[in-house]
């Protein structure tokens, strides 16, 4: 059960000696004030000293390094506060920040004393060094209060780990593998929340400073020079840059933006339309997705891609008119309504337009257009939109912002994969068309802002009773239509019709077709080496067995993961499961692994197979084969194909199991022998 709390924490320990690095690097980054404002380098800290406790890493070494890490941190904020001394950070306006005023007053009260005692007062360790600066301190002096507080820094932390890492080992046995996943979860979450709520705070401060270094730019002799001698350009360019004023700044931004994503968008489509490796990407991907589907998991995907449904969308819109009505942000409302509209128009002529059926192997019956994906669109243009309302009616902060709206779009965009409704450069162009539609609404909005912004009013009691009643019903409609939403569900793909041969003759249409397997992106190839006829997999799995190979678990999102979790644990095993390779888009069905001999557990020897259209009067069925040796997990060499290929025929037919029955030849392999299972 202990094993199970590696689940819960990183596992650092994996990276060996650069897990050390990386915890001496937070401990240094919390303690520069700039990053220091949102990272939470202290909580790596502490997860190094449950790794000690583990046994994972050495004590000494990680207080070596976490210590030295700090002194480096804020030795590099003493630095800064320096030339803030100097007035070379410009407009920011550090003295409006509560914990610098906190480590203002902790300096003035104790002097040198307070940067050790700063160390463990969170987002005030930061400033103690920049107030120190700021107020004057000898660089000597500094250094050695600096050199002092290190080492106390990491004794506590690496020990409070260590302690956390005790309580873990006690409670385990009384804990279940699901509520240590759940444990997890929340403190993520937690994490998570806490970064963002500092991100919000600091990017005020943050955006100051670094205004405040170009202004320390523009001022330079060189450039007020050029300046000089190029008057207009150098106005054009303030014009460009000038933050006060929508036509400035905002809008060369969102100029170049949206110039980059239609460029992105044009690329693609023709990446589509002249049919390059993305579209068998498509496939091979939609494919792989019905090899994750379980029914919890389609369930939860299904409650996602509701959030594009129509009747949803329309009563969200509705509710977020009458409270900007409300609130008088006539000019909000006209950016929603602006970003919706040409998410609509777009999508419904580019549908149209490149005519792009759906996928056989989707969940859902659809009967509109591919190409783009609409509720991707949805997910940045309308979804987007909602968040930019929140954080410019200040209830939500800016980063807080920017990680709902990909939050939206990612898993909506996820959903319609996962599902089989979309492929991927369908929802890619989707992301794609709604960023450009989001940024046309937010601009819209921003031009209107100094025209049609009003003051909210005072309203009576009786019309808040209304819209808190508009507001709930609304709401409540919107989670049935989650909870309900469903549509006619695709029959299974139909079989292609199996052709019937002899067990000796040579299938034409192999013979003619280049008999490589591919990586799910097409960077790699590797050749088939290996026929089989068998009449069940059973067969084949005892026929290989019978000389030394292992079947693989099936493929599933579960069992990769699983496999991808031992690798970083370096605790793999033979029977793992193997990342799929793709002949004809089509991933491998069966997979074998060599056992290898001692305790080696990495690039061995891998099978992969696929079951092919050809039967023998029998019954049984031809399987095509790749042999690549990797770790299972991402197939990178094929160049022993040839002779693993040998050895297996040779073994086989010696212990009687199989015997050859004939070779294929490709337009671009060399010939594959084909076996008979006995």
């Amino acid at each position: 059960m202990l094993d199970a709390i590696h689940q819960v924490l990183p596992n650092l320990a994996a990276l060996g000696i650069f897990g050390y690095w990386v915890i001496g690097a937070a401990a240094g980054l919390e303690a520069f004030l700039p990053t220091g404002l949102f990272l939470p380098g202290t909580l790596l800290v502490d997860a190094g000293g449950v790794m000690v406790q583990r046994g994972m890493l050495d004590l000494l070494d990680l207080l070596w390094f976490v210590a030295i890490g700090s002194v480096l941190g804020g030795e590099a904020t003493f630095w800064l506060g320096r030339h803030a001394r100097r007035g070379m950070l410009g407009r920011w306006n550090v003295e409006g920040m509560a914990a610098y005023r906190r480590a203002e007053k902790l300096f003035a009260r104790h002097g040198g004393l307070a940067i050790v005692m700063g160390r463990f007062l969170g987002p005030v360790a930061g400033f103690v060094p920049f107030a120190a600066a700021v107020a004057g301190m000898e660089t000597r002096r500094f250094r050695i209060w600096n050199l002092l507080s290190g080492l106390p820094y990491a004794v506590f932390h690496v020990g409070f780990g260590y302690a956390l890492g005790a309580g873990f080992a006690q409670l385990s046995p009384m804990m279940t593998r699901n509520t240590l996943f759940v444990l997890g979860i929340v403190v993520i979450a937690a994490v998570l929340f806490w970064i963002l709520r500092r991100l919000d705070r600091a990017v005020p401060y943050l955006l100051a400073m670094a205004g405040g270094l170009m202004d320390d730019i523009a001022r330079h002799p060189r450039v007020d020079s050029w300046g000089g001698r190029h008057p207009k350009t150098a106005a054009w360019i303030a014009r460009r840059l000038d933050r006060t004023k929508f036509s400035g700044l905002p809008l060369s931004l969102l100029a170049l933006a949206f110039l980059y994503l239609a460029s992105v968008l044009v690329g693609l489509s023709l990446d589509f339309l002249q049919s390059d490796p993305i579209v068998q990407i498509d496939a091979r991907l939609a494919a792989l997705m019905r090899l994750f589907w379980t029914p919890g998991l389609i369930q939860v995907f299904t409650w996602i891609t509701a959030l594009g449904d129509t009747q949803l969308v329309a009563a969200l819109l509705v509710l977020a008119l009458v409270w900007l009505a409300w609130l008088r942000r006539f000019d909000l409302a006209t950016g929603l309504v602006v970003s919706l509209g040409l998410d609509l128009v777009s999508v419904i002529i580019l549908k149209a337009g490149f005519g792009r059926p759906r996928s056989i192997l989707g969940y859902f019956h659809e009967t509109s257009g591919s190409f783009p994906s609409g509720h991707a669109t949805l997910s940045v243009a309308f979804y987007g939109m909602l968040v930019f309302l929140l954080w410019r009616l200040s209830r939500i902060g800016a980063l807080s912002a920017s990680f709902l709206a990909f939050l939206f779009a990612g898993l909506i965009g996820l959903s319609r994969l996962y599902l089989v409704e979309h492929y991927l450069s369908d929802v890619m162009g989707g992301w794609l068309l709604g960023a450009l539609c989001l940024l046309v609404g937010i601009a819209v909005a921003e031009w209107l802002y100094p025209r049609w912004a009003g003051a909210p009013r005072t309203r009576p009691r009786w019309q808040i009773g209304v819209i808190g009643v508009v507001t709930l019903a609304l709401m409540g409609f919107t989670m049935v239509r989650v909870r309900d939403y469903s549509k006619a569900l695709n029959p299974p793909p139909v079989a292609q019709p199996l052709i019937v041969i002899a067990q000796g003759a040579e299938p034409q249409a192999l013979s003619d077709a280049p008999l490589m397997a591919q990586t799910l992106d097409a960077e790699q190839q590797f050749p088939l080496s290996l026929g089989m006829w068998a009449a069940n997999t059973d067969q084949i799995t005892a026929a290989l067995t019978s000389i030394g190979w292992q079947r693989a678990d099936p493929v599933t999102l579960k069992t990769l993961a699983g496999a991808a979790f031992g690798a970083v644990r370096d605790t793999i095993r033979p029977g793992a499961a193997l990342a799929p390779l793709f002949w004809n888009n089509k991933p491998s069905e069966l997979g074998f692994t060599r056992v290898p001999e001692g305790d080696a557990t990495d690039e061995l020897p891998r099978l992969r197979m696929w079951q092919t259209r050809y039967t023998d009067a029998s019954g049984a069925r031809l399987w095509m084969g790749a042999i690549t040796r990797d770790d299972g997990l991402v197939p990178s060499d094929g160049s022993a194909a040839g002779p693993l290929a040998s050895d297996v025929v040779k073994a086989l037919s010696q212990s009687g199991g199989a015997k050859t029955v004939g070779h294929i030849s490709g337009t671009d392999a060399s010939a594959i022998p084909v076996l008979a299972l006995r």
